[in-house]
């Protein structure tokens, strides 16, 4: 049985007996809110979705959950909580990645495209001013000499973040998923707002000017995590190293990258927590992996 049929056949389950989750369903993936953490860990079990490592050519399914269950930090089994919040997260930054990709793929078409006819249309001008603005990049030029330096300078910031990194950095910020700040406002990464009424109050230093950022749902928390390691500049050091191990041709392993996330966190010896972490769950299985195809649905 398609792994999607079956999954549709738990998710129409669980929604008889439940009156609180939702879901919606595309070609892209099926998206979960509001499960509690039993039927979460249900779910994965009967989908055969039980380890967040080593699955069958490490393809992981398309199911995207929105927020971490309500009862999640009551759940008193912390090894096993920690394996479902890798299970949630982990479909959640292959998603991202992939769409990051893309746009390094249209990138791409656009270099070539350049390199064969030394001009640029209107279209790929505004979609490359587009990208520019999004990822941070300048160019003081304004004829083709302006096309050819951003596409130099986008290259390198658009590209996949190893999974690795991401999820390690996600477990220690939220401290696995249990704090106020990822429970109450889908917030992964302690991302911050800045003299805004908007965002949930820190309980403290609430003299500081900032709240933390409340995201629709995990995956924009990821997205925009995935924006700040490729455009800030503060993380250079992270694309250039993934910059040379990209033109080697290697699969990009977050622990030749996690010393660039010096000035991720205040907390000592971050880097070193990261790369602990990697180590600990063995994250570097997952930086090779993929989600499953789209679903497909016959008219």
């Amino acid at each position: 049985m398609p792994r999607f049929i079956l999954l549709f056949s738990l998710i129409f389950s669980f929604a008889a007996h439940a009156q609180t989750p939702s879901f919606r369903a595309d070609e892209t993936g099926v998206y979960l809110r509001d499960y509690n953490t039993t039927e979460l860990r249900k779910m994965f079990e009967d989908l055969g979705y039980d380890s967040y490592i080593n699955l069958p050519d490490n393809e992981y399914p398309r199911v995207f959950v929105q927020n971490i269950p309500a009862d999640f930090a009551s759940f008193e089994d912390t090894s096993e909580r920690n394996r479902v919040f890798m299970q949630m997260l982990i479909p959640l930054i292959l998603k991202v990645n992939a769409e990051v990709l893309e746009e390094r793929d249209m990138l791409d078409a656009l270099s070539y495209h350049f390199e064969l006819n030394k001009d640029v249309d209107d279209a790929d001008m505004y979609f490359l001013d587009r990208l520019a603005q999004k990822y941070d990049a300048v160019s003081h030029f304004k004829d083709t000499r302006k096309y050819m330096q951003l596409l130099s300078v986008l290259k390198p910031k658009i590209d996949a973040v190893p999974p690795s990194i991401i999820l390690a950095v996600a477990a220690i910020r939220t401290n696995w998923g249990t704090s106020r700040i990822a429970l109450k406002a889908n917030n992964l990464f302690k991302q911050r707002i800045w003299y805004q009424d908007e965002g949930l109050e820190p309980l403290e230093d609430k003299q500081e000017g900032y709240r933390y950022q409340i995201f629709d749902s995990l995956e924009d928390s990821i997205r925009e995590y995935v924006l700040k390691l490729n455009s800030n500049i503060n993380y250079s050091t992270f694309r250039d190293a993934r910059a040379v191990s990209r033109k080697r041709g290697s699969v990009l392993y977050g622990k030749r990258f996690d010393f660039g996330l010096l000035f991720d966190s205040n907390l000592q010896n971050y880097a070193g927590l990261v790369d602990y972490t990697l180590t600990y769950y063995k994250l570097h299985l997952l930086d090779d992996a993929h989600l499953e195809p789209p679903y497909q649905f016959e008219e």
